[in-house]
């Protein structure tokens, strides 16, 4: 496929996505984070379960697979979504959310791998990156922007500790961009990430290195 057929195929994928909320806030139980880190030809995907409100990590899950498809902006859901969607899928029951390590509708086609993600398992998520991606941020206050396309809200900016950048959260579907910033502020310990992520992440790096350390014995 050229480039101009994978446009069309988020443009229609976006044409799908619902930003209301598929499960009401209070209800959502248990949110997944996952994380992804390339060593040769393969993507390690990292999925975390998290119990709200404790964030206590309750299942994990980890699958490595080849992938073919090169890296290229703002298509990496042809990339990596797919093996972000095999580890997480036997995470999540109807009272999970998920956090993903990439954007949802904060992107120029509405189309990140959060919204990949939600459309694939039908289950809110909720995309986030350290890089402003697509959008118009406008400040709010000190802590909080607002990302906008035109006169629509597609996402938030969230200055999560005092000596960091924000962070840049936009839903993927079956959630509203505020219950998506509200859902990442549950999940917020005192790190830049909330935790699902975080932890997601943490456990990529440890896995590649294990892996790296036995390419080399």
């Amino acid at each position: 496929m050229n480039l101009e057929e994978l446009r069309k195929i988020q443009e229609r994928m976006a044409k799908s996505v619902v930003l209301d909320d598929l499960i009401p806030l209070d209800d959502i139980k248990y949110v997944v984070g996952v994380d992804q880190a390339f060593i040769d030809d393969k993507i390690i995907s990292c999925a975390v379960k998290l119990r709200l409100p404790e964030l206590e990590v309750v299942d994990k899950s980890v699958k490595t697979e080849k992938v073919s498809f090169p890296y290229i902006p703002t298509f990496l859901m042809f990339r990596e979504g797919e093996p972000a969607v095999n580890a997480v899928k036997d995470l999540v029951d109807e009272r999970t959310a998920i956090m993903v390590d990439g954007s949802g509708i904060a992107h120029p086609r509405r189309c990140g791998l959060a919204t990949y993600i939600a459309l694939k398992l039908r289950k809110p998520t909720v995309g986030i990156t350290k890089k402003r991606l697509f959008g118009e941020v406008v400040k709010l206050s000190e802590e909080l922007a607002k990302i906008v396309d035109g006169e629509e809200v597609i996402g938030f900016a969230l200055k999560t500790c005092k000596r960091c950048n924000p962070i840049y959260i936009s839903p993927g579907s079956f959630i509203s961009p505020e219950s998506a910033l509200k859902l990442v502020q549950e999940c917020l310990k005192g790190y830049k990430l909330p935790e699902p992520v975080r932890i997601a992440d943490k456990m990529t790096k440890e896995v590649k290195r294990e892996l790296w350390h036995n390419l080399k014995a």
